[in-house]
């Protein structure tokens, strides 16, 4: 198979969308999260393509006021691709866009029943430094997940 991870186009709207509405609960609508996510993130909305179809993708963004820290907002790939370093791949080249544009410290969060995603994310450098029960909302509990690109990895708080 044929990975390719790029920046998101205008014409990976429709594909994107598919991906994000498999991937979220209930009736999401994710068009305008889509359509503004490529306007306001467009150098760091990266998409996995594989064999001509979109398979996957990841939106990173800088806090605009702490430009030295980043998030990773989403990454999602489609379920019958999973465990094909899809993931790793899009991971690492969020990781890699963010410290170019001037990211020390990259920042996401995770559902702690996500035992994937914590192992995934685990093996990129990210430790646990927080836990939000309904940050989300009722049910949406999130464990907030913390990556140090300095180097300095004494830096990392873990509880």
């Amino acid at each position: 198979m044929d990975l390719t991870i790029r920046e998101y186009r205008d014409e990976d709207f429709q594909a994107v969308c598919a991906l994000e509405r498999e991937n979220s609960p209930g009736d999401c609508k994710p068009e305008v999260f889509v359509r503004q996510a490529g306007a306001l993130f467009g150098d760091t909305f990266l998409v996995a393509e594989c064999d001509g179809q979109i398979v996957g993708y990841t939106i990173g963004a800088l806090v605009q006021h702490q430009r030295a820290t980043g998030w990773i907002i989403r990454l999602v790939v489609a379920e019958r691709y999973r465990r094909r370093g899809f993931g790793e791949s899009l991971v690492a080249a969020v990781i890699t866009g963010l410290r170019e544009r001037g990211a020390y410290e990259v920042y996401l969060s995770v559902a702690p029943e996500n035992h994937a995603a914590r192992a995934l994310y685990e093996r990129h450098g990210f430790l646990e430094t927080d836990f939000f029960p309904a940050y989300f909302g009722e049910g949406g509990d999130r464990c907030i997940l913390r990556r140090d690109l300095t180097g300095r990895q004494d830096l990392i708080c873990s509880d």
